[in-house]
């Protein structure tokens, strides 16, 4: 547009500006907003949605609940549904961020078919657990604990011969993710080898709480 109105070495010197502090905040949250918008439209298309809620303790030591969402659009999807922190970090909070959220985005309870937890007492708990208030506004939802929590916590248990097995692994691993370079290498090494997966994840340590 500037190259029409003022001409191509007037538009390139347009170019060199950068934008705004301002500017570019306001383009991330448009682009937020919108993502954000098209991801409600398809839940809220779909005959049936699960939701996956666990806690994260960022580098502040400040709780945040994360809450993923599994739906019907042609296929199966499974996305991030919100991110939003905790300050108390109590299962009544943790609640109310949800149904909040819930309600906020215009989505139905009624047609919540399953939650999907790490198994914590605070989440499964009989009396006040999450998932106890969540299945009381859901009564169609189905607790599942989550497999990779319940994988990880059997490891702890493990004979001493399997877990050596798995700590060499697990530095094996980490000594590949904990440098760039390292990394690099190691996707190359996987291209030539036509590999269908490149990358690797840190090892998390997972904890019963």
């Amino acid at each position: 547009m500037a190259q029409l109105m003022i001409g191509e070495n007037a538009s390139k010197a347009v170019d060199t500006v950068p934008l705004s502090n301002n500017t570019v905040h306001r383009i991330i949250l448009d682009m937020a907003d919108n993502v954000k918008h098209q991801l409600l439209l398809r839940v809220r298309q779909s005959r049936y949605y699960a939701l996956q809620a666990d806690e994260s303790t960022d580098i502040g030591s400040l709780a945040n609940l994360l809450v993923y969402v599994r739906y019907e659009c042609n296929t199966e999807f499974y996305d991030l549904l919100f991110c939003r922190p905790v300050p108390t970090n109590t299962t009544g909070e943790a609640v109310q961020v949800i149904d909040t959220f819930i309600k906020e985005s215009d989505l139905d309870w009624s047609r919540c078919v399953g939650i999907s937890t790490d198994g914590a007492r605070a989440m499964v708990g009989s009396n006040k657990g999450v998932v106890t208030r969540i299945r009381a506004v859901a009564p169609y939802a189905k607790a599942t604990h989550c497999c990779i929590h319940i994988e990880a916590l059997a490891t702890k248990s493990m004979h001493a011969d399997l877990k050596q097995v798995l700590d060499e692994a697990v530095k094996i691993i980490n000594h590949v993710k904990g440098r760039p370079l390292n990394a690099r290498l190691f996707s190359q090494l996987c291209d030539e080898m036509g590999s269908d997966y490149t990358q690797l994840l840190f090892h998390t340590e997972v904890r019963d709480s």
